[in-house]
């Protein structure tokens, strides 16, 4: 019994160990290292965290990276080498988008903010506000992150 349970600890820990080495490689080749700063201190609420998830639910290839500060720091979604969303807080999700969606975002009550200037911030939970369509939001960041265009 002590001898499985040890196998088992084992195989979680290379599975920790490979996962941590994936998400390294990651950051090294990320093309916006400035993402990673961003959101490096900051952590966020499981609430907003499973808002961004059920978003991203429909969306192609991409790996959720989170910060290092531990279960609740900070995430953001990586594909073909650039972070095209986040969130954190208890209340905020991040989007990468082109400058007409920006345009777009912004006039629908979404705020400039984030990495650079190609971010959005959008809100989610407020009172009185319809709630936003973040899958909306996260397939033309990610469209935007894959074709460049």
């Amino acid at each position: 019994m002590l001898a499985s349970r040890s196998l088992s600890d084992e195989c979680d820990k290379r599975k920790i160990e490979r996962r941590l080495s994936v998400t390294a490689s990651l950051l090294c080749m990320l093309r916006n290292p400035e993402v990673e700063s961003f959101f490096a201190g900051l952590s966020v609420h499981s609430d907003v965290a499973e808002e961004l998830a059920a978003a991203l639910q429909r969306l192609g290839e991409y790996e959720v990276v989170r910060g290092s500060s531990g279960d609740y720091s900070a995430l953001y979604a990586v594909t073909s080498q650039l972070a095209f969303c986040g969130a954190s807080g208890m209340r905020d999700t991040y989007w990468r988008l082109r400058p007409s969606d920006v345009a777009t975002a912004l006039a629908s009550g979404a705020e400039a903010s984030g990495p650079s200037s190609e971010w959005v911030k959008i809100v989610c939970f407020r009172s009185d506000w319809p709630d936003p369509d973040l899958a909306y939001w996260a397939l033309r960041a990610y469209d935007y992150a894959r074709t460049g265009a």
